[in-house]
């Protein structure tokens, strides 16, 4: 990271939201398309059927998952879900940063993230905030991408496993999870303690073990039994969604037609 432009580094806000205010009813409801306009981090308080198209990319709306977003990118909330977001930029003079719009996309995964509910409700202003309460404000933002720098550094640093046997069996563990739980809410927690570790371990393990969070892992697992079933049966779609475990439609065709090139019916007439 720059050095110069950490000494710049103050963060100003520039505004706050509950999803919650206008609740969705149903999984095609949409917040509509928009144009990121500065630096958001979000908070997926709960979800049913919710994800966010992130620059034409379905990101599933895990509780608890904590989302980055850089100015420019499109992004649309759709389906059933509740978040909080803070809009921020990095100093006054709105400059960016290659470091900052380097992040990714998703940083803490179902439970992972060092701050909850009440971290990002706190981060609402009033019309007026008081100096104490701006100056506040930037103190628990800085502290929040504290955590997320070091989130990135533990990310990056090389973990050593001892013995292949031993670095598979909990992974096996995992995999017997899903096999089993795919058509059932999966959550990070539930494959870590199925592997018998803490999450963040299972999580850097997992993915130098399948090149893929686990969370990816279940999706991409979801989608083979749905294009199975595409294959295999003359179910309509909406039901084999239900039956891979999926729970939002919007989600699946997006998901489905991102991985494979088709959207799930024209997967089927094309390999049928």
């Amino acid at each position: 990271m720059n050095q110069l432009f950490v000494d710049r580094l103050s963060p100003v806000f520039a505004a706050w939201h509950d999803s919650g205010e206008t609740p969705h009813m149903y999984s095609s409801d949409t917040y509509g398309k928009r144009i990121v306009q500065h630096y958001e981090i979000e908070y997926i308080v709960s979800s049913r059927s919710g994800y966010i198209v992130t620059n034409s990319v379905p990101l599933q709306t895990v509780p608890h998952t904590v989302f980055f977003r850089t100015p420019l990118m499109t992004v649309e909330g759709i389906g059933v879900y509740r978040s909080l977001y803070v809009e921020l930029d990095l100093n006054e003079t709105k400059e960016r940063d290659p470091f900052f719009d380097s992040f990714p996309s998703i940083f803490w995964q179902a439970g992972n993230a060092p701050i909850d509910i009440s971290y990002f409700a706190s981060l609402s202003l009033s019309e007026s905030p008081s100096t104490a309460d701006k100056l506040l404000w930037k103190a628990k933002i800085l502290q929040l991408l504290v955590y997320m720098l070091q989130y990135l550094e533990e990310e990056r640093r090389p973990v050593s496993f001892d013995g292949e046997e031993r670095r598979l069996e909990p992974i096996k563990h995992a995999l017997s999870y899903i096999q089993l739980h795919f058509q059932e809410p999966i959550t990070l927690q539930n494959l870590a303690d199925a592997a018998g570790y803490s999450s963040y371990y299972f999580c850097k393990l997992f993915k130098k073990t399948t090149q893929l969070t686990p969370l990816q892992y279940v999706v991409r697992y979801r989608l083979e039994q749905a294009k199975k079933l595409l294959l295999t049966t003359n179910d309509p779609a909406e039901t084999i969604m239900l039956n891979a475990g999926f729970r939002n439609y919007g989600y699946f065709w997006r998901t489905f037609k991102e991985i494979y090139g088709y959207s799930p019916q024209a997967y089927r007439n094309h390999n049928r």
